[in-house]
C-alpha cells in the first residue's frame, strides 16, 4: 500500500508467478471504477494458461483512472514479471492505457479487445 496524502492510498497485489513458464505471453488488463463510499478504480491484468484457464495474475486500487494509474499499475506489473520475450497486452480503447504500456513496455506488442 502507498499513502499518497492522509486520505488516499494506492494498493497492488501481483499474486506469485512461479506459473509464468506455462502461461502465454498474452497479458489483458482493465479497470472499472468503483461505486460506493470509497470509490477509485480497480485494475486488473490476467493471462490464460496452455489448458485456457484465466490466470489473476495481479490487480491494483487506485483512486483515479488516468495516465499516472496506469503508469503506477504497470511499473508494478513490470516488476513483478521482469521482461518476457514477445510479451502481448490486449486492452479496450483507453488512451492512457495505451500511452503507458508504450512507456513501462516499449518492447510489447499492443493491441485492442474492441
Amino acid at each position: 500500500m502507498k499513502m499518497v496524502n492522509s486520505s488516499t492510498f494506492s494498493y497492488r497485489l501481483v499474486s506469485h508467478l512461479d506459473g509464468t513458464q506455462c502461461m502465454r505471453p498474452v497479458i489483458t488488463i482493465d479497470g472499472t471504477h468503483l461505486k460506493g463510499r470509497f470509490g477509485g478504480t480497480m485494475f486488473v491484468a490476467t493471462v490464460q494458461d496452455e489448458n485456457e484457464h484465466v490466470y489473476p495474475i495481479a490487480f491494483g486500487y487506485d483512486d483515479s483512472k488516468n495516465n499516472l494509474s496506469w503508469e503506477w499499475f504497470l511499473v508494478c506489473l513490470k516488476g513483478a514479471l521482469g521482461h518476457i520475450d514477445d510479451l502481448v497486452f490486449i486492452f479496450d480503447r483507453h488512451a492512457s492505457i495505451e500511452v503507458e504500456i508504450s512507456k513501462v513496455f516499449p518492447y510489447a506488442t499492443h493491441t485492442i479487445c474492441c
